[in-house]
């Protein structure tokens, strides 16, 4: 079994664990999925960027998921971060319901127990 990166306007529906990553950089989706090669248990990782500018598609992803990521570097998706389910990761601190991390992969580790 693997892990699944989709995008809009795809939704699968194998039975991972469900996540949602808003705004992660190129860099942070490579690392996520190298680590993804080598763990267990598999995903379903949605992955959103603003530009994608789906917010119906990023809404359907959101409900799926039991956790969503978002790089709050800016402040485009700070009302997602309301969400109890939600995690965020970047230079600025949110007064929400999110529990900040420190980076997307955090998420993932302490999921696994991968250091």
């Amino acid at each position: 079994m693997h892990s699944n990166f989709i995008t809009p306007p795809d939704f699968v529906d194998e039975p991972l664990v469900t996540v949602t990553v808003v705004n992660a950089t190129l860099d942070e989706v490579e690392l996520l999925a190298r680590m993804c090669e080598n763990t267990d248990p598999q995903y379903n990782i949605y992955l959103y960027r603003s530009e994608m500018n789906d917010s119906e598609w990023l809404q359907k992803a959101i409900e799926l998921s039991e956790a969503v990521i978002v790089n709050a570097t800016t402040p485009d998706f700070d009302d997602i971060c309301d969400l109890e389910k939600s995690f965020y990761y970047g230079d600025r601190d949110i007064i929400s319901r999110a529990t900040k991390i420190p980076t997307v992969l955090h998420y993932f580790t302490f999921k696994t127990g991968v250091k």
